[in-house]
């Protein structure tokens, strides 16, 4: 195994690891290439966002207890127009509520704890860690590859936000807004339907790709950050008790 340290062009299903433990990586890296993926990895996130991270399908990032954590390279990753739409999950040994939240309002799509030591024993011996990793991994790359690929969907405004269902971008005043994929979808599913509440399970269902496996308590740290991200208009997305949440108008 290599890590990279020159920008290049890589194919589809292709993920990019960032993880100062060199076991790690290795181990993740067998585990993918197993699964058919094309794997580079980076052991900081200094090294890792000198990339052409655009290329890749899917980026998977450690916390990092270090000068550059993975907390600030998903910041710097999800802030950058050119790669704010690469799917991001933080792989972390850290299963705190305040952890978890910390890390999806940094701009990552999905957040998995580590049940497991960085030794290849310890690893091996607990197969459920690592199928639940690649199970959220194809998950997260099918919902990207599903909003990517819609064509000639309409573009929805209202007053000066305008989100193009075709080119998965969101605007305010012709300004692009840097939206994770997960915030994109749940914020055209409320704007298409106006004046309507989506509970929870609903809105799971139409931004997750296996809602089964995320809390409903993701949902409202997702759209808490959307409603910072698209600034005045955040007063219209309305969490109504009993009925859920909706763009009110």
């Amino acid at each position: 195994m290599s890590a990279v340290d020159s920008k290049t062009d890589v194919p589809c299903d292709s993920i990019f690891i960032v993880d100062r433990e060199q076991m790690m990586c290795e181990l993740l890296q067998y585990r993918f290439e197993i699964e058919g993926y094309i794997v580079d990895v980076a052991h900081d996130g200094y090294t890792a966002l000198q990339r052409n991270l655009s290329a890749y399908s899917l980026i998977i990032v450690d916390l990092m207890d270090c000068a550059f954590t993975g907390i600030q390279f998903t910041r710097a990753v999800k802030s950058n127009t050119e790669t704010y739409h690469v799917p991001i999950i933080i792989l972390s040994a850290r299963a705190s509520e305040d952890d978890i939240v910390n890390g999806l309002d940094s701009g990552a799509d999905d957040y998995l704890t580590k049940p497991f030591s960085s030794r290849a024993d310890d690893y091996l011996t607990k197969p459920f860690s690592s199928r639940e990793l690649v199970a959220r991994v194809r998950s997260v790359i099918r919902r990207h590859r599903t909003t990517s690929g819609r064509r000639m969907s309409p573009v929805m405004r209202f007053k000066s936000l305008e989100v193009d269902l075709g080119a998965g971008t969101a605007k305010i005043d012709g300004e692009q807004i840097s939206l994770s994929r997960t915030e994109f979808l749940i914020l055209a599913m409320l704007l298409r339907h106006r004046n309507q509440f989506f509970e929870r399970h609903e809105i799971l269902k139409e931004a997750w790709e296996d809602e089964s496996s995320t809390s409903e308590r993701t949902v409202d740290t997702v759209i808490s950050r959307l409603r910072k991200k698209i600034g005045d208009y955040g007063r219209h997305v309305i969490n109504r008790q009993g009925f859920g949440y909706g763009f009110i108008e």
